[in-house]
């Protein structure tokens, strides 16, 4: 599937939701919307969520050394513009004295997978990386049994997490304990993407219109009860069943929309998206630095949150530009090498 620019405008989008909502909301105040019907954040996520599962599943391609070359290009994408992050992240924390992590917390952090090995986020968006890579992984595993491009194999998988989420938050539910119900959900939307990337490519067979209606059919009967016992009980992050079933709802549709009827490419939309991973992983850093240079001058909160935009802009435009970009052409680089030294069959 070639590079597309709505997809690539839709991240853009993404990354400026979830900056809105760490870096403008809190300035708002608590006003109903946001309160009780729609968490722009998690719109974003949910977004990016769906937009990997366009993506992701295909970039393994056939053959043998397929695992091999996904996980070089996964691992160039994905750890040197993080591991900036994580160490930006640090000095500021350092310059601006705040709470500095243990070091194995920060050892932790360095593997992405900081959640499985019982260490928090060194930084708190960092827990929608975790399932990016378990999405990974899973595909990885579909793909070496031969069934990641089966659409009956992708549909199960599917309603199995979006099931698995139903029941984890009975669980959550009877027990009050934080399971972590966002994980499965999530999963379900990415497999769910990567059933709809076939529609978006004119495939309109009667097997793959079916597995849709059957999908969409399941998140409107299993998404409410889903929600509303994991999330009547707020554990400490502010908490909406309401809210985000009305954001879970949004996110979908805006998605069928903005990929199939709505398809936005304007230039700079495009732009954000490229950088949208930087932007993402950099603006709490940049909130930070922001308060630390304009804490002298006495700067309205609204002017700190808007030099923190722009500086986060800059940063992930340096990020991507230094960092993401020649790491994924060293990716590229490395599998073509690979490829080359492959014995010829004969």
């Amino acid at each position: 599937m070639k590079r597309l620019a709505y997809l690539d405008a839709l991240r853009g989008i993404a990354a400026l939701l979830v900056v809105f909502t760490h870096l403008y909301v809190p300035l708002i105040g608590h006003v109903w919307v946001l309160d009780y019907l729609i968490d722009p954040g998690k719109l974003g996520v949910l977004w990016f969520f769906m937009i990997s599962g366009v993506v992701i599943p295909f970039s393994l391609k056939p053959g043998p050394d397929g695992p091999k070359r996904f996980l070089i290009s996964r691992f160039m994408r994905l750890y040197p513009a993080y591991w900036l992050s994580l160490l930006v992240f640090l000095v500021m924390l350092k310059l601006t004295s705040g709470v500095f992590p243990s070091w194995p917390q920060i050892v932790a952090n360095l593997s992405m997978v900081q959640a499985a090995l019982g260490f928090d986020d060194v930084i708190g968006l960092y827990w929608t990386l975790f399932i990016e890579v378990v999405f990974y992984a899973l595909c990885l595993a579909l793909f070496v049994a031969g069934k990641l491009y089966d659409l009956t194999s992708r549909s199960r998988c599917a309603l199995a997490f979006l099931l698995m989420a139903l029941a984890m938050s009975m669980v959550r539910a009877v027990t009050e304990r934080k399971l972590p119900v966002a994980l499965p959900l999530a999963l379900s939307l990415m497999f769910f993407g990567s059933i709809w990337r076939q529609w978006l490519l004119g495939e309109h067979s009667r097997q793959l219109t079916r597995n849709l209606l059957m999908l969409l059919g399941a998140f409107v009967v299993l998404l409410p009860p889903t929600l509303i016992m994991a999330y009547s009980k707020d554990m400490g992050t502010g908490e909406t069943w309401g809210r985000y079933l009305f954001t879970y709802a949004v996110a979908i549709g805006s998605f069928l929309l903005l990929t199939r009827s709505v398809r936005l490419d304007h230039p700079l939309l495009v732009w954000l998206g490229a950088v949208s991973y930087s932007l993402y992983l950099l603006h709490p850093s940049m909130l930070m630095l922001s308060e630390f240079l304009l804490a002298p001058t006495g700067a309205p909160a609204l002017i700190v949150a808007l030099f923190a935009t722009l500086l986060t802009l800059g940063a992930a435009h340096l990020s991507f530009s230094l960092i993401e970009t020649p790491f994924i052409q060293l990716g590229k680089r490395l599998n073509n090498r690979n490829a080359k030294t492959q014995p010829v069959s004969v």
